[in-house]
């Protein structure tokens, strides 16, 4: 295994969780991510070894080494890949969708979990989607009412793109119905609040954004999903659910899940059913998932 407590898995096992990548056309592995993990556990591997005593120590010595503690691309995997793993992972995902959405799916022609699961599960980390384009569009012609430094409005002039691909967390899919979660997975940091053109589009508008989307053109299976039975999924500390006020994400998800409106002023290129789309949004926290699977998440065992 990779890491005993942050990552008790292969190396292999991770690779296969990342989607691949079109490359002049052809579909292949995207190895990058898994450099970015083996560096961080030999880090601090390493620091823990040369350092067995470890109070007192300045946070200018640990911040580095010691990142894979607070690291959301850790926890993350650790997590999603226990409950993957799971010899019980239906019964795991339903306690958890039922927590997150309610009995039922909120899914137009879905009568329940069991329905959403069967088939071909799969779990992605780091899926990028692409943006929207109906949203690229709409951006460029009301650029001006959403920035107005000049030399960052001088700069898009001649531009195609004004906003990448999303980088979402994590995804389970069912390349069989369609059916899938994005997730959205935070431990101490907030949500962003804008891109680099648009100085008020947050993180979970733009997960909501690329959730409502179709990808037809991404390396399958990530084609295979139906933005219909799409949902979207917060995962934070339940220090901070319980304190959603500390958190910007806090009060987009009051706000979106209270006032569904609130969708359309985010989202203003869209025309939806946004009390439907709320429905679609759920907010869960790590320590739901380790009451659901007492393997997760090993260090909150601390």
């Amino acid at each position: 295994m990779m890491h005993p407590v942050y990552l008790p898995f292969s190396e292999e096992q991770l690779l296969s969780h990342f989607t691949d990548i079109n490359k002049n056309g052809r579909c292949v592995k995207n190895v990058k991510h898994l450099r970015y993990y083996k560096q961080s556990i030999e880090r601090y591997v390493n620091y823990l070894k040369n350092n067995p005593i470890a109070r007192g120590k300045p946070l200018k010595d640990t911040r580095t080494p010691c990142q894979i503690e607070k690291d959301e691309r850790f926890w993350t995997a650790s997590c999603l890949m226990t409950i993957f793993y799971s010899q019980h992972r239906a019964v795991d995902l339903t306690k958890l969708f039922i927590k997150a959405y309610g009995n039922t799916p909120p899914l137009k022609g879905v009568n329940s979990w069991e329905e959403c699961l069967e088939g071909e599960l799969h779990l992605f980390l780091k899926p990028n989607l692409p943006s929207p384009e109906s949203y690229k569009r709409w951006l460029r012609e009301n650029l001006t009412k959403r920035h107005f430094i000049p030399h960052v409005l001088n700069s898009a002039d001649g531009k195609v793109n004004l906003e990448g691909p999303t980088n979402v967390d994590a995804m389970f899919l069912n390349s069989k119905n369609g059916f899938a979660v994005i997730i959205e997975a935070k431990v101490l940091s907030d949500i962003s609040y804008d891109v680099t053109y648009d100085t008020i589009r947050n993180q979970i508008a733009r997960n909501v954004d690329v959730m409502l989307e179709e990808n037809r053109k991404l390396c399958p299976p990530l084609n295979k999903r139906d933005p219909e039975k799409t949902l979207f999924l917060l995962i934070t500390p339940k220090l901070f659910r319980d304190n959603p006020s500390s958190r910007l994400y806090g009060y987009k998800m009051r706000e979106y899940k209270t006032n569904p409106e609130s969708l359309a002023a985010d989202l203003p290129h869209r025309s939806c059913n946004w009390e439907e789309i709320s429905k679609r949004l759920g907010w869960l926290t790590w320590e739901d998932f380790k009451d659901v699977n007492k393997n997760c998440c090993l260090w909150l065992n601390k």
